[in-house]
């Protein structure tokens, strides 16, 4: 399944990009997703993600499809495809 990955604030600074879509198995949680962005961007690691590289910074969080605020406590989340996930920074102005 795939899912769009929607960058902003400093995750789209660190990134250099807009977005980007993963593939996912149907059973991979939101930590599979914060595990893959880890690995292909590497500058978020420590900024957005623990450096662990597995979990959110509390300070962000995911929106789902612009409805629903899924926080760092809540990796276990599994996306559908054709989902939608913008990656947001609490800590950035409106």
């Amino acid at each position: 399944m795939r899912v769009v990955i929607e960058f902003t604030g400093i995750a789209r600074m660190l990134t250099g990009q807009s977005s980007v879509d993963l593939e996912l198995a149907p059973s991979d949680t939101l930590q599979q997703v914060v595990i893959s962005l880890a690995k292909q961007f590497p500058a978020l690691v420590g900024e957005v993600f623990e450096k662990s590289g597995e979990s959110l910074i509390p300070t962000n969080v995911f929106s789902l499809n612009g409805e629903k605020i899924i926080h760092e406590n809540e990796l276990t989340f599994k996306p559908k495809d054709g989902d939608k996930l913008i990656l947001l920074s609490l800590l950035a102005g409106g």
